[in-house]
């Protein structure tokens, strides 16, 4: 028996690094799952894995700074399967590594419409259905910017600041009515998004090892088993509340300062 035989899991951000990984823990556990994306040959390579692994998924394009597309992925997703348990908000984009006076509107702009508002508007959309069939699960993907100041990467800590927010306000709306609501925040993982962070500084993959007291960065998996125990009953008395998956970066009281990515 899995932990969740027989639950549908949407999974934004699902073609790749977290929330591949996540697809794939869910599925192990007994889950159908929807996976979306803007990488269509990533996402076909997700649902590869999870049937070779024996599940049942399905990918849909899905660009979560366009509202309508959003929706349609989270209402065609729900329908295929004919209804939804659980969802993992994990879509995202990287920074560019900037002091803000530098960031340019256009990239403000766009990193608030996807890593907060895809987040939030998600929600509301996925909340709608579970209010309808009586309840559920969401994880949001959070991040230790999303407690913390991170030099260079403003507009980015700013969403995922929101992330949390609206994660820990909505867990309160919804207690009531079985739609429980948490978030994973991630410290450096070695997913596609950080390579693409940090390839054009190799002394960065040391220093962001050394700011963990684990000693190194974390897989995709070890932030999937969290989430899908976030989906599962046996995190029944969860609400609200925002797991620190990050090797120890935010128990220290004082960081490297060669963490923070040059400013160019």
């Amino acid at each position: 028996m899995g932990r969740l035989d027989g639950r549908v899991v949407l999974i934004t951000g699902g073609t790749e690094g977290i929330g591949r990984a996540c697809a794939l823990k869910a599925v192990a556990e007994g889950a159908k799952v929807v996976v979306g994306g803007r990488g269509g040959e990533r996402g076909a390579q997700t649902v590869r894995l999870v049937r070779e692994a024996g599940g049942e998924a399905l990918y849909l394009p899905l660009d979560v700074g366009k509202r309508e597309s959003l929706y349609r992925f989270i209402e065609e997703g729900a329908a295929h399967f004919g209804r939804l348990d659980g969802a993992i908000n994990n879509a995202a984009i990287e920074s560019r590594s900037a002091p803000l006076h530098r960031q340019s509107d256009e990239e403000i702009d766009e990193m608030i419409e996807i890593t907060l508002k895809g987040v939030i508007f998600a929600m509301k959309a996925e909340i709608t259905l579970m209010l309808k069939s009586g309840g559920g699960a969401i994880v949001n993907t959070g991040s230790v910017g999303a407690t913390l100041g991170m030099a260079g990467i403003s507009p980015y800590v700013a969403a995922k600041h929101g992330v949390l927010g609206v994660t820990r306000t909505a867990a309160i709306e919804y207690a009531q009515a079985n739609i429980r609501i948490n978030a994973v925040c991630p410290g450096g993982v070695l997913t596609p998004m950080a390579h693409r962070q940090l390839e054009n500084h190799p002394e960065a993959f040391v220093a962001a090892a050394a700011a963990h007291p684990i000693g190194r960065l974390g897989r995709p998996s070890e932030l999937a088993d969290v989430a899908i125990w976030l989906l599962s009953d046996e995190s029944s008395f969860v609400i609200g509340e925002a797991i620190m998956v990050d090797g120890g970066f935010t128990a220290r009281s004082v960081f490297p300062t060669t963490y923070a990515l040059p400013v160019d």
